[in-house]
């Protein structure tokens, strides 16, 4: 049955930082990485935790695609800390680590694995989890996804997707202050992120009528507010903009899940280490291009070529198929414009690179749950030419 899951609360928009006046709780437990601290954005957290007269505890250890051991560390600090508060600050790995901390803390004798659909959870006994956004992009803070990495007795790693209804955080702030003075390259990748997310959304086996509407108006602020981000970012309209796209997109895939493109993604990241928003934003156009060549059912051309309608990027007296090619050759366009990767050759790995770690790939992108959700199936041939097609930068044709 469709089921539409969000935070208790989201507070979003200028200051909503200071919405932590009106949550309860007095110790807070801080997972953030130590970029941030080094920037001084958790200190804009910690100036308004101390204006509300609570106390905190930070830990920096975060780093990008965290990883599991890091996430029982933070875990034992924050058993020690005992807060009631779980502050997951940072980017989409930060806030997945929060929501992984979160659980453990919770649940004493659990494992990162027992983090799943499957299990009877008690949240928010010994502390309320509260993800606050420094990208516009993962919607990490709007999801009950916790994307970890294990590392094998081998050294090889892969990336777990684990995910439970109750991991979702308790409050949501998203506030355009943390992401003034984001890099323009982070912008870029994070905000096709979003993109990512609302696409697939729109054609996953779970896609509903509530989250569709949250996929379609967030491809429409990206489309709007993306170029003008990236042209100025000062340009604070659109740093709001786009932080509550971002959101959207995570409160509508949240809902209906993400496909193959994400299996794709989160197996080049596992393998070549290729930043999440560009493993999965340089496959977009391709993994849909998949689904409209699917002989057997037109349903995600007749989707995506109404969406390509809705946002403005077709017209209305388009034909469907002609709609929706139209929306593959304007994420095309908007990666050229804003100088993003259309092909995997370009992000920084070699076809030896890739013909070596090929069968991995496969075998990781099978793993995956997000490709269960995918509109067309691929078998292992179709995963290896979808590689090879983007690393080429060539349509697919099959």
């Amino acid at each position: 049955m469709p089921t539409f899951v969000s935070p208790k609360t989201v507070y979003f928009g200028e200051d909503a930082l200071d919405q932590f006046e009106s949550i309860k709780g007095q110790k807070c437990f801080i997972v953030t990485d130590k970029i941030l601290v080094k920037l001084g954005i958790v200190k804009i957290l910690t100036d308004k935790l101390q204006e509300f007269e609570k106390s905190w505890e930070i830990f920096d250890g975060v780093e990008p695609d965290p990883h599991e051991d890091t996430i029982l560390k933070a875990k034992e600090l924050c058993a020690k800390f005992e807060p009631d508060l779980i502050i997951g600050l940072g980017g989409g790995s930060s806030l997945d680590a929060a929501k992984a901390v979160w659980f453990l803390y919770e649940h004493d004798d659990f494992g990162i694995d027992d983090l799943n659909p499957f299990e009877d959870l008690h949240m928010g006994i010994k502390a309320k989890c509260v993800a606050i956004p420094t990208t516009s992009g993962t919607g990490a803070e709007a999801t009950w996804a916790v994307i970890v990495t294990r590392t094998d007795e081998d050294g090889l790693q892969s990336k777990l997707e684990q995910a439970h209804f109750d991991v979702l955080p308790t409050y949501a702030i998203v506030d355009p202050i943390f992401t003034t003075n984001l890099p323009q390259s982070l912008t870029v990748a994070t905000g096709f992120d979003a993109l990512a997310h609302s696409c697939e959304g729109l054609v996953s086996e779970w896609k509903n009528d509530l989250a569709d509407g949250m996929c379609l108006h967030a491809i429409s602020l990206v489309k709007q507010y993306l170029p003008l981000v990236v042209e100025d970012g000062k340009n604070q309209l659109a740093r709001e903009k786009m932080a509550n796209a971002a959101t959207i997109a995570g409160l509508g895939f949240g809902n209906s899940q993400v496909t193959i493109g994400h299996s794709l993604g989160h197996s080049l990241g596992a393998v070549f280490h290729i930043t999440h928003g560009i493993s999965v934003g340089v496959v977009l156009p391709y993994i849909l291009q998949f689904y409209l060549n699917n002989s057997d059912d037109d349903s995600a051309t007749i989707i995506l070529g109404i969406a390509a309608k809705k946002t403005g990027i077709a017209q209305w007296n388009d034909d469907n198929k002609q709609a929706a090619h139209k929306l593959i050759e304007y994420i095309v366009s908007l990666q050229k414009q804003l100088n993003f990767p259309t092909k995997l050759s370009e992000c920084g790995i070699t076809r030896e690179q890739l013909d070596s770690q090929m069968g991995r790939l496969v075998d990781l992108t099978n793993e995956s749950a997000s490709i269960t959700m995918s509109p067309r199936d691929a078998s292992d041939d179709e995963i290896q030419k979808l590689l090879e097609y983007a690393f080429e930068g060539t349509m697919i044709d099959f």
